[in-house]
């Protein structure tokens, strides 16, 4: 029978990894990790245990006491904790995390060098979206035990080097032009929002932010864009009883008719059919979407799709 934690509504794992002597003497290695849906009262306070962890919060906010900081990480957000050491963090409302313990005989050494500068291990949303990627293969390859312990370490050993320079290095004007960007987009999609609107709200051209911004995110803003209305849309209709035109509104897109398009080339299926599906399919089916893709399925740069503002 499975051990039920008060707080977690759902959990995809938790997913077991058994390193060998080899791992553990030369490389570093994930221990076990999942992908839990959270809301209060869960709460884990831990005195010491010797491993590391990665959060990455997926959707919501934590709340972290570690190392005399109190802090609330949100959505897009990373947290490294150091378990040989006390530490507290809980939900205050519902919140989706990725999480894993992992650990090495190096990882110490790293992760002192991270909290030297950063205090705290609490990474902003640039830095989260940087090594998302490599977070998801490494639960992928704990789910699906098909993932050597070379690549293991290599992903993990990657995630920390990139957090280390980041931490440790100065943040540059372009890297700190694309984060305010960022957030600039998280705040006005509802917005009639272009590129120009965006590049503006750095002080930069639209031609050199958009350079920067596909150099540094890996995604034009527009399919930023795009990407993180979709993401609020598909939220509101599954959470909410809206009509498709009060969401499109709601959403930043110009038109319920353009709104339908882009939904349509990216999840294969009208809005409609999307929110009845959940209805129809219940909770467990949502959780499941979701795991497969859902709120975060990004937009490719085969969509043709591109809204300009009016």
């Amino acid at each position: 029978m499975a051990i039920e934690e008060p707080g977690v509504l759902w959990r995809d794992g938790v997913y077991f990894y058994a390193a060998s002597n080899f791992a553990k003497q030369h490389l570093f290695y994930p221990m076990w990790g999942a992908t839990y849906e959270l809301d209060h009262p869960y709460r884990i306070r831990r005195d010491y245990m010797d491993a590391y962890m990665i959060q990455y919060i997926a959707r919501g906010a934590l709340h972290f006491k570690l190392r005399g900081h109190h802090f609330v990480a949100k959505e897009g957000e990373l947290v490294l904790l150091a378990c040989r050491e006390k530490n507290d963090y809980w939900s205050e409302g519902t919140a989706r995390v990725k999480w894993f313990h992992f650990n090495g005989r190096e990882v110490g050494p790293l992760l002192e060098r991270i909290y030297e500068t950063n205090g705290s291990g609490h990474m902003s949303t640039f830095f989260g979206a940087r090594v998302e990627p490599l977070i998801d293969d490494i639960l992928q390859g704990l789910k699906s035990g098909n993932c050597s312990e070379f690549q293991f370490s290599r992903d993990l050993y990657s995630v920390l080097c990139q957090l280390a320079e980041q931490s440790l290095e100065k943040e540059t004007p372009a890297e700190e032009s694309v984060r305010r960007a960022v957030a600039y987009i998280r705040r006005h999609y509802a917005e009639p929002l272009s590129v120009q609107d965006i590049a503006e709200s750095v002080s930069l051209s639209p031609y050199y932010f958009t350079r920067l911004f596909k150099r540094i995110m890996m995604t034009s803003p527009h399919l930023y864009l795009l990407n993180h209305r979709l993401a609020e849309a598909k939220k509101m209709l599954v959470y909410t009883r809206d009509k498709i035109d009060t969401i499109a509104e709601a959403t930043g897109f110009q038109s319920s008719s353009y709104f339908v398009r882009a939904f349509h080339r990216e999840m294969n299926m009208t809005p409609k059919a999307f929110r009845q599906y959940f209805s129809a399919a219940g909770t467990h089916n949502r959780y499941k979407f979701e795991q497969e893709g859902g709120a975060d399925r990004q937009v490719s740069d085969k969509s043709g799709l591109h809204e300009s503002k009016k």
